[in-house]
């Protein structure tokens, strides 16, 4: 998961030892926490004191202001302006996003136990909690929690992130012999109102990527001018249909990668491509026949087959199709070919077709 604990802060309204929570960075100027962290400002004008301990050596502290226009919401949760900014690499962006009982939650804040480190927490769902439920707290995610800590106290306010995405804040209530012991989150849906006020954006959740769906050919595709046919059949390579299948494939998957815009995928994919291209190269690199590529295509596709679910396995499950595929864009790139010296191959063979013409 990426970092995120650098956003991450600790509060303390009125007295240090009652009134402790969690905050989190979602601008330079502005800082989200629950509400009932900042009870004592309202009721007693007891000033909101703010600490982020993981952006440099020496800690950054702040004094925190709710923004009342949020708080005319009633949400559980509490937006601050802070009195000066607060340079980090990481702010926070709620997204909205379908959770479902059973997914891995984690969340990182300041239980009072774990005041002058903070703790990371790592669970599952526990259950969603519906309007036609009893709802004893403030939350409607109820989460699972770990036994080491038997007090959340100071926890509220922190940042809940299910498959690396904002979706929640997290609440700690019920109290028993002093210690909070009961866990959850209010999600975004419940204050996405009063998030667009504030014109705080919250970004859309891009649905999961699939790549597994085989695309076929249209009959009025013509890729017979591209690079990679023409290094094909400058290698002696006619029968390509199936290349242009894969090839075609290969092109949908790389969009498809690319339009998300999402660095982990776009990574995982061109590490993909550099793979493919290593298992390329250690065949080529014995093949002697300048004119004819057929057996080093075939011996290419068996190794990547051989390799498919191990060297060549990928957390983007791509299938065998566009792997094969992702060798004719690194042909169309010229970065492979299918002779030995197929740059000088394919030069001699544009040569002998303009002649032709």
């Amino acid at each position: 998961m990426f970092t995120y604990e650098e956003a991450v802060g600790r509060l303390i309204c009125g007295d240090e030892d009652e009134n402790r929570a969690t905050v989190f960075l979602i601008s330079p100027t502005k800082v989200v926490t629950a509400r009932h962290a900042v009870d004592d400002y309202y009721l007693e004008h007891k000033e909101i004191n703010l600490e982020f301990l993981n952006i440099q050596k020496e800690s950054i502290k702040r004094k925190g202001y709710p923004i009342e226009k949020f708080e005319s919401f009633k949400t559980p949760i509490a937006i601050l302006e802070l009195d000066n900014p607060v340079a980090c690499n990481t702010y926070l962006k709620f997204c909205y996003d379908e959770i479902e009982k059973d997914n891995i939650y984690e969340t990182f804040g300041y239980p009072v136990v774990k005041w002058e480190m903070g703790h990371r927490t790592k669970n599952k769902v526990l259950r969603l909690v519906t309007n036609d439920m009893s709802r004893p707290y403030d939350w409607d995610i109820d989460l699972n929690y770990d036994a080491n800590i038997e007090d959340f106290s100071g926890l509220s306010g922190a940042p809940l992130f299910v498959k690396d995405k904002l979706v929640g804040v997290v609440l700690a209530e019920s109290k028993a012999n002093h210690k909070v012991i009961s866990l959850g989150s209010v999600s975004v849906k419940r204050f996405s109102d009063a998030l667009d006020k504030l014109e705080i954006l919250i970004d859309e959740s891009l649905p999961e990527l699939s790549l597994n769906e085989i695309h076929q050919l249209d009959e009025s595709m013509d890729f017979s001018e591209s690079l990679f046919i023409m290094k094909l059949e400058s290698a002696e390579i006619y029968d390509h249909e199936d290349c242009q299948q894969e090839f075609f494939n290969a092109e949908i998957a790389k969009s498809s990668v690319e339009g998300r815009g999402l660095s982990t995928e776009i990574k995982e994919f061109s590490m993909l491509k550099e793979n493919i291209k290593s298992v390329w190269k250690t065949q080529h690199r014995s093949y002697k026949e300048e004119n004819d590529g057929n057996d080093l295509l075939t011996k290419v596709y068996e190794r990547v087959e051989d390799l498919n679910n191990t060297t060549l396995n990928s957390n983007l499950d791509i299938p065998l199709i566009i792997k094969k595929g992702i060798l004719h864009q690194l042909s169309d790139e010229c970065k492979v070919g299918w002779v030995k010296d197929y740059k000088l191959r394919l030069e001699n063979f544009l040569t002998e077709r303009t002649e032709i013409e």
